[in-house]
C-alpha cells in the first residue's frame, strides 16, 4: 500500500501499469495551495483502471524525453506516494536533498539517549520514566534461600538465646542441622539435643 510506481518497475507492455508512474501524486494546487501541495492519490485499483482506459482510448506510452516534470521520491518519511514530502517537479531541477538518516537509539550512549529524550519531552511529547517491575508472588524454599540466622558466625551464648527465644520449630532445626554440619559445638547441641528431632 502506498508503493511509489517509478517508470523502470513497469510493463509497458501491461495497459494496467503503463500510465501508473504518472498517475500518483497529481498536484491539483488551487486556491492558496498553488504549490500543489494538494494532491490527487489513488487507490492502486483506481490507477490501474485508469491507466487501461487511457491504454484502450489511444494515449501514447509514456515518453520520458518528451516529459517537463519528473517525480521526486519522499527525501524524509516513508517511501510512499502518500508522504507529501515527495512530488513533481520541472525536469532537471536541483537535485532531492539527501535522504535524512535517522540515528539507531541503540548505537547511541547513554549521554546521547538522555539529550534525545530531553528533547523529545521539550517539545511536548509525554514520555513517562520506565515503570519498575510489577512484584510477583514466589515460592520461597528456607533451604534454598540465605539463612535468617547462621550459627557459625554466632557465639554459643548468642546461638543459645537465639534459640530459647525461637517459637519456630523448623527455623529451630534448621539451626540445629547448620551447627551439626558446621562447627558442631557441644555447649549448643548437647544443650538442644532432644529439640533437632
Amino acid at each position: 500500500m502506498g508503493k511509489i510506481w517509478r517508470l523502470e518497475d513497469i510493463d509497458p507492455n501491461d495497459p494496467e501499469e503503463r500510465f501508473l508512474p504518472v498517475l500518483q501524486c497529481i498536484p491539483i494546487g488551487f486556491g492558496t495551495d498553488a504549490g500543489g501541495r494538494n494532491r490527487i492519490i489513488w487507490p492502486e485499483q483506481i490507477a490501474r483502471a485508469v491507466s487501461k482506459h487511457l491504454t484502450e482510448a489511444g494515449c501514447p506510452p509514456i515518453d520520458p524525453e518528451a516529459a517537463t516534470i519528473e517525480f521526486r521520491p519522499p527525501y524524509r518519511g516513508e517511501q510512499s506516494r502518500f508522504n507529501a514530502m515527495g512530488g513533481w517537479v520541472p525536469k532537471g531541477s536541483e537535485p532531492a536533498p539527501d535522504p535524512v538518516v535517522i540515528q539507531d537509539p541503540a548505537a547511541m550512549t547513554v549521554r546521547e539517549r538522555e539529550a534525545v529524550v530531553e528533547r523529545l519531552r521539550y517539545q511536548g511529547y509525554r514520555i513517562n520514566e520506565p515503570e519498575p517491575e510489577k512484584p510477583t508472588a514466589k515460592v520461597v524454599d528456607a533451604i534454598d534461600e540465605p539463612p535468617m540466622f547462621d550459627p557459625n558466625t554466632h557465639t554459643v551464648t548468642e546461638v543459645n538465646a537465639y534459640l530459647r527465644d525461637l517459637d519456630d520449630e523448623v527455623e529451630k532445626r534448621r539451626v540445629l542441622y547448620t551447627e551439626r554440619k558446621g562447627q558442631a559445638r557441644n555447649g549448643i547441641l548437647k544443650r538442644h539435643q532432644g529439640d533437632s528431632r
